[in-house]
Parts: C-alpha cells; structure tokens; sequence
C-alpha cells in the first residue's frame, strides 16, 4: 500500500510541477486531501519543479477573511523557487490571473532568530481548473501559486520597521496601501510563526533562510504597466509589466 501511494503522489507531483511551470491549468483535484497529504505532495512537487534549487520559504493566507473562507485560523507556507527570483527594476511578461503583493522579507538564521529584512515583491498564479478545487489543500499542494518574486536592499533586523506602511503605485496610480502589520501581526510574530510551522511540516531550513512573510494588503492583478512599491525608510521595488503583443 506505501509503493502505491507513494507512486500515485509522484504521479501527481508530475503533473502539477509541469502545469506550473507552463501556467496551465491544474490538474483536477478528485480525491480528498488532509493538510498533512497536501504537505507531503507540495514536497515532491516543489523537489519535480526546482530540484534542489529552492530559494526560501513563502507564507500565504495571511488574512483573516481569506483563512475563514478556507475554514482555516492559521496561514499556510510554501516553497520559492530559486529560478523563479527576479532583479528589481525588470520587466516580467503580462499573464491573465497572475497577482502582485507587497510583503517584507526576511534573512533567519539556524535557530530562528531574524537578521535582516528587506522590501519584497511577490507574483502570484493559481490556475485552478474548477472553482469546487479552490481549498487549503489544494492550495498546499500546488505550492500556494509560487511564480516569481523581487527583492529589495536588506537592512539589519529592527522592531521598529514593523511601523512602516507600504504604497503600491501603477503608472502613479495607488493601486494598494497598507501597514507592515497586516501579515501576522508584524514581521517579527510571522518570522516566529513561520520557523515553527516550517519544522512542524519539514521544510529545509538552513543557516540563513530567506522568508517572505505575507502580503500586506490586497493581491493586485498585475496589469500592464509600470509599478513602485514604497516602503518606506526601507526602500523601494520597482519593475514593468509589459503590454501584451497582439
């Protein structure tokens, strides 16, 4: 019986972790997944995907009406892949369903302790084939729409940035605005969080991990165009989406 699930999770594995990396549509979800279930496959799919190239650590499901509509009171983590990390400042392709959130991230060493925190951008996709697919443990399994993210300049590790809000603009236009403290609470309670449930579901944590902590505010389609997220005494995070050729 393990040989058999064991080869259908890799089977699967296949199948989602091709469907990523093309943006397709996900494969159908037909049988009921635990959380623990969805962890265990988002493992394979992210080892399929990336190999051993994994870039750090994502939280998702960080607000609260998100987490009550998946019958959820805690977020949910993932893996980045490490080819998926982009320059700030460039340009990345316009795709129909990706998202932009604003997030901090954070450099945590081997006992969990932050060391340094930096602006961050993150690009999101999650092409579900049918809507009944959309739940925690679909998500989990699909890696929570892991796609692209930026980095900002680090800074050391201070409490106080927990103070900063951050303003996303596209062509000038305030698309977004919120508090550092919309994700958990504040960077430093989501960096305690996220190292916890990292060890509780087995990620592979090392010396210096890389953590994006959840987005502050509203998902934003990404759109075409030319965006700048201010962050404060942090910094800024600019980059283009291209127009579509037609």
């Amino acid at each position: 019986m393990p040989d058999n699930v064991d080869s259908r999770r890799s089977e699967l594995a296949e199948k989602l972790s091709t469907a990523i990396r093309a943006h397709d549509p996900l494969p159908k979800f037909n049988r009921q997944l635990t959380l623990d279930d969805a962890y265990a496959l988002q493992h394979s799919v992210t080892k399929c995907r990336a190999g051993n190239r994994v870039g750090g650590i994502k939280a998702g499901v960080t607000a609260a009406p998100m987490q009550d509509l998946l019958g959820l009171n805690h977020a949910l983590i993932a893996s980045l892949y490490a080819d998926g990390e982009v320059e700030a400042g460039d340009t990345i392709k316009y795709l129909n369903g990706r998202k932009v959130e604003c997030e901090f991230a954070a450099i945590v060493d081997d006992i969990g302790l932050p060391k340094a925190i930096a602006p961050a951008i993150e690009v999101v996709y999650v092409n579900f084939q049918r809507s009944s697919d959309l739940c925690a443990e679909s998500l989990v399994a699909s890696n929570l729409g892991a796609d692209l993210y930026m980095l900002g300049d680090f800074a050391p590790w201070d409490d106080d940035f927990a103070e900063l809000t951050v303003t996303l603009t596209c062509d000038g236009t305030v698309v977004n605005e919120a508090p550092m403290t919309d994700a958990f609470g504040g960077p430093r309670a989501g960096v305690r969080w996220m190292w916890r449930e990292a060890r509780k579901r087995e990620f592979r944590l090392g010396h210096r991990t890389l953590m994006l902590l959840g987005a502050c505010g509203k998902p934003v389609d990404a759109a075409p165009g030319k965006y700048r997220a201010d962050f404060g005494v942090l910094g800024a995070v600019e980059f283009i989406v291209q127009t579509p050729v037609r």
